[in-house]
Order: structure tokens, then C-alpha cells, then sequence
């Protein structure tokens, strides 16, 4: 009757993720192993494949980094392949010629182990130097950079991880290059190439990485594995197990919401739907084209000429408490002046997460500020749901300070993403001005330039973690707030493109 060992010896020699699990701390001892339903995933795919599933014999793996994807796929999975076929070849790749070393020393630092041995009795090292192994059976590891020399070497199964660097993801010239060298070297190096085998596991770093252009042939089973699913639900399967994602769920515990927030904030909206969702968008090629805003200068308009907004749209979820929890969204106010030409001009713009009490002091203190400086009283639009929470404190404060002014509740049927739609014939039409800066420190001491945030949105929408700025202006375009031009008593699109001598500021006009 065989020992328990013997027993875990044999669950490890048929099943990937069991061999995972244990091997891991041959590499890594002394660190918790935190399994995960995407690593399960993944590794039922690998097996897949390993046994001959044809689905699965072009594998594309996204996934965010820091998510044990070179470990699993370019380190433990060679080395279960290696025991349980001591002849199979593989060829590993990736965009620096030492992450891929990397990986073939940490396969070996596994085959070499005795645990390893003991349990596959067939496989040992035959040749060894620091970026290549073979085994006495004439198997294979073979590590290089992409665009390295890999000539003589052939391979059953081809993995390429990380084949661009998120440095050098802007370069068209390095990214072709890349998707070059896997089309012309890497796949004329299968053994068999009706046979062959690939898995490719990255971060998506643009639309037209090797993803991207891999995608477009046809022919691969892509894994897309987002740090926080945002949109429908995603489930794969394989076998008898199925993995779901579903709207808002995240990928895993490693990546907390509260870390995902402040990784949007510090890679940027662009960067981040990118790495982190896996949905890359065109840069200046998406709905909405930076190119398309005008910009003004500070003391080349007048905002006594124009009628004056307020818009609000409050953070959706929980209401914040005095701990300020970080939610994934966001309140904004945006004032904007409508002035005779016909245009929208961005005078001014908060972005914080703010309790009901802080919104109210914000929009009472902007309130002020605005009617002081246009001389009348600006309108103010605030979303429906918003004044639910914030109506009672508004009408409190208007009664202790003396200071009333009407509210528009905005609301309407409309899907977010159709009503931020609304403004791209406003911006492509050259109708919508922003300053060069909106410099804010929130209540977190964190620095922004709002017109920074704001065209980041637009970079990324519709696939953006937060559209709250874009959503909050579209909301011009709401029938109730009734807003029109003043009449035309000046060419003001001339005078906003100059830049004065000496910039004033909003409060000496």
C-alpha cells in the first residue's frame, strides 16, 4: 500500500497545479504560496494543453503583473512538462535576455531539487550553462532576449514572457521590432510546426502590442485575466471546472481595491486599463482625440461676458467617513462658462472624496467665488441621486448663512457612457477650452493637474477605471439646466487664443 508521500508523489506527477503548490517552495521557501482561482485557472489551461487539447495549443495569457505569472508559467510548468517528458524541448523568451535567464535558473534550481528527482525519477540534467539545460533524454530550456541568438536551438513549446517592456511600450519601433522577431525567429523555431506549441503571458501594454497583432490571425485561445472586472461577466472552462469573474469582482487578494486606486492614480487611466484591466485603448485614436481641445489663457477671457454652471456629480457607493476611505470613485465640480461665441470654456474644477458635509461647504464656497467673480449668480446642476444625500445639510446651510441660490437636480434615463458621448461633437467641433493647468491638492495632500486627469479620461474611455470628470461635464448637455449663449458683443475665440503679456488672476477682474 503506498505512503502518503508516494501518494502526493503521484498527485504531483498528474496534476499541474498540485505540482505547483509544492514546488513553489523549492524556489521560493520561506514564502506563503497565496492560490488563487486565476492561478487554478491558468494552470488547468497549461495542463489542457500539455495533454493535447487542441483549443488551447496557442495560448494567450493577460494578466496584471505581480501575479505569478513568470513563476507559473516560465518556471514551474517547464519543469513538470520536463518531468513528466524528459525529451520535450522548450524555448523561453522574453524582452530582456536576463528575465529569461532568470526563469531557466529557477526551472533548474527545481529539476536539480531532490524532492524533484525523487519524484521523477527519469529526469536529470545532462548539460548545464546559466541561460541552458538539456536533459539526458535530450529535452531542453532554453532561455534568450527577444532578438536574441536562439540559432540550433529548436523547441516543442515556445513561451514568451513579457516580450515588451512597459518602458518601451510607446516605441512603435520597439514594439514592431518585437512582433517582428516572434513571427519571423521564435515561430520558425518549433520542431513541428503543425505541432508546436506556444503560450505568450504578459500585461497588455497597447492596442497594437503582440497581443494585439497575435489576436487579429485568428487561431488562439486568449486568457484575458483584468485586475477588477468592470464590465460583463467573464467565465472559462476547462474540463469540469469553471472560473468566473463577475462585475466588480477582483482577481485577486495580492491586488486590494484600495491598491488599485492609487496604482490608477500613480501609472495614469491610459496605463492602467492597459496593465491592470487588460483593454488597452488607442492613444489619441479612441472617441476622444486630445487634439481637439482648444486652450485658453487666464486674463484673454472674460467670464462676466458668459453665463456661468456649476455642475456636480457626488462619488457613487458608501458615504465616505471621517477616515476618508478610499472608494473608486470620485466628486467633481466643474464651472464652466458658455460665452458668446458659442463655446464652453472650463474656468475652474474639484476633484476630491469629500463626505456630505464637505460637499456642501464645497459647492457654498465655489458658489460664492463664481457669483463674486461673474457678478451674477451662476446656475448649479447636481446629479439626482447626489441631492438625495446632500439636500438636507444644503438647505440647513442656505438658512444659518443667509445665502440661498436654486439648485437644477439632473437625472434622465440615459446610460452614462451615451450622455458622455454628448460631448465629442461639442469637442471635435473645436467648441470646448480648457486652461493649460488646474493645479488642486485634495484632502489627502495628494498633487493633480485636473486638465492632466481629464484628458486621461478621454484617452481611455469607455474603458477607463473613473470617467467621473468627463461624466460630470457632459451634463451640459442635460435639457433641464436650460443654459444658453449670451448674445454675441465680441469675437471672443480670437482673444482666447492670445496669450496676454502679464496672465491675471480670476479674482483682480
Amino acid at each position: 500500500m503506498p505512503t502518503d508521500y508516494e501518494v502526493l508523489q503521484a498527485i504531483c506527477r498528474q496534476n499541474f497545479g498540485s505540482f505547483a503548490k509544492k514546488a513553489f517552495n523549492i524556489i521560493e521557501p520561506g514564502t506563503v504560496f497565496e492560490w488563487g482561482w486565476h492561478l487554478d485557472c491558468i494552470s488547468e489551461h497549461l495542463q489542457a494543453q500539455y495533454e493535447g487539447d487542441s483549443e488551447v495549443r496557442k495560448l494567450i495569457i493577460n494578466i496584471p503583473p505581480r501575479c505569478l505569472k513568470s513563476v507559473l508559467v516560465a518556471q514551474l510548468y517547464p519543469a513538470w512538462v520536463l518531468g513528466n517528458a524528459p525529451s520535450h524541448q522548450f524555448i523561453g523568451a522574453s524582452y530582456a535576455h536576463t528575465l529569461a535567464e532568470r526563469n531557466v535558473i529557477k526551472c533548474r534550481q527545481i529539476v536539480r531539487s531532490d524532492w524533484f528527482l525523487d519524484t521523477f525519477k527519469d529526469t536529470k540534467i545532462a548539460q548545464s550553462q546559466q541561460d541552458y539545460f538539456t536533459t539526458t533524454q535530450s529535452g531542453q530550456y532554453k532561455g534568450s532576449g527577444i532578438g536574441g541568438t536562439i540559432t540550433g536551438f529548436g523547441c516543442g513549446t515556445l513561451i514568451i514572457d513579457d516580450p515588451i517592456s512597459p518602458k518601451e511600450a510607446g516605441s512603435d519601433t520597439i514594439r514592431l521590432t518585437a512582433i517582428s522577431e516572434i513571427r519571423s525567429t521564435l515561430f520558425s523555431r518549433f520542431n513541428k510546426f503543425a505541432e508546436g506549441k506556444l503560450i505568450m503571458i504578459m500585461q497588455r501594454l497597447h492596442e497594437q502590442d503582440p497581443t494585439g497583432d497575435l489576436l487579429k490571425d485568428g487561431g488562439y485561445y486568449h486568457l484575458k485575466l483584468p485586475a477588477e472586472n468592470k464590465g460583463k461577466t467573464i467565465s472559462y472552462s476547462r474540463g469540469a471546472k469553471t472560473w468566473t469573474m463577475e462585475s466588480g469582482d477582483l482577481l485577486t487578494p495580492r491586488l486590494k481595491r484600495a491598491d488599485l486606486d492609487e496604482l490608477c492614480l500613480n501609472l495614469t487611466e491610459y496605463n492602467y486599463v492597459g496593465q491592470y484591466l487588460q483593454d488597452p485603448v488607442p492613444l489619441g485614436g479612441g472617441e476622444f482625440k486630445e487634439a481637439w481641445l482648444q486652450t485658453y489663457f487666464q486674463g484673454s477671457i472674460k467670464p462676466r461676458e458668459m453665463n456661468v454652471v456649476i455642475l456636480m456629480d457626488q462619488a457613487g457607493g458608501e458615504e465616505l467617513n471621517k477616515k476618508k476611505k478610499k472608494l473608486s470613485d470620485w466628486t467633481v465640480y466643474a464651472v464652466i462658462g458658455l460665452a458668446s461665441d458659442n463655446n464652453y470654456y472650463l474656468l475652474d474644477m474639484i476633484r476630491d472624496r469629500l463626505n456630505a458635509t464637505e460637499r456642501v461647504d464645497t459647492m457654498f464656497m465655489l458658489h460664492r467665488k463664481w457669483n463674486a467673480l461673474c457678478g451674477k449668480p451662476p446656475k448649479v446642476g447636481v446629479e439626482q441621486i447626489g441631492m438625495m444625500t446632500d439636500a438636507h445639510y444644503i438647505r440647513e446651510k442656505q438658512k444659518q448663512e443667509a445665502y440661498h441660490f436654486s439648485i437644477t437636480e439632473l437625472g434622465g434615463t440615459q446610460i452614462k457612457e451615451e450622455r458622455i458621448r454628448w460631448l465629442v461633437p461639442v469637442m471635435q467641433q473645436h467648441r470646448f477650452y480648457i486652461p493649460p493647468t488646474l493645479a488642486y491638492v485634495d484632502s489627502q495632500d495628494r498633487k493633480f493637474d485636473l486638465v492632466v486627469e481629464m484628458k486621461g479620461e478621454m484617452a481611455s474611455f469607455p474603458k477607463a477605471r473613473w470617467d467621473d470628470i468627463l461624466d460630470t461635464l457632459s451634463r451640459l448637455g442635460d435639457p433641464k439646466l436650460c443654459l444658453q449663449f449670451p448674445q454675441v458683443k465680441a469675437n471672443m475665440t480670437a482673444r482666447a487664443l492670445q496669450r496676454p503679456e502679464q496672465p491675471d488672476s480670476w479674482e483682480n477682474w
